[in-house]
């Protein structure tokens, strides 16, 4: 009886690339940061100790600015929408 594999690195930090991206589009921003963040460091793992050849380490790389300018307009959002919030409350 064959086991199933584990899931790679590569495919986990897809699979919570995907969750981020998931939270972003349903406006759960809190957890799409963290989700958005915790893909960043197992894609950076990967270019780390799994090296994907020069061109695939790129992607990797371009992908993960992409996740933190991301993470950065989301955080910024809260921010100004957490101003505006204790403006409404004086």
């Amino acid at each position: 009886m064959k086991l199933p594999m584990e899931p790679t690195n590569l495919q986990k930090a897809i699979a919570v690339a995907q969750k981020a991206s998931q939270e972003d589009q349903a406006g759960n921003y809190q957890e799409a940061i963290k989700s958005y963040q915790h893909a960043v460091k197992y894609f950076l793992h990967i270019v780390k100790c799994q090296p994907q050849g020069k061109e695939g380490n790129q992607k990797i790389r371009d992908k993960c600015k992409l996740y933190l300018d991301r993470v950065e307009e989301l955080q910024e959002y809260l921010e100004k929408k957490e101003v505006i919030r204790r403006l409404n409350i004086l």
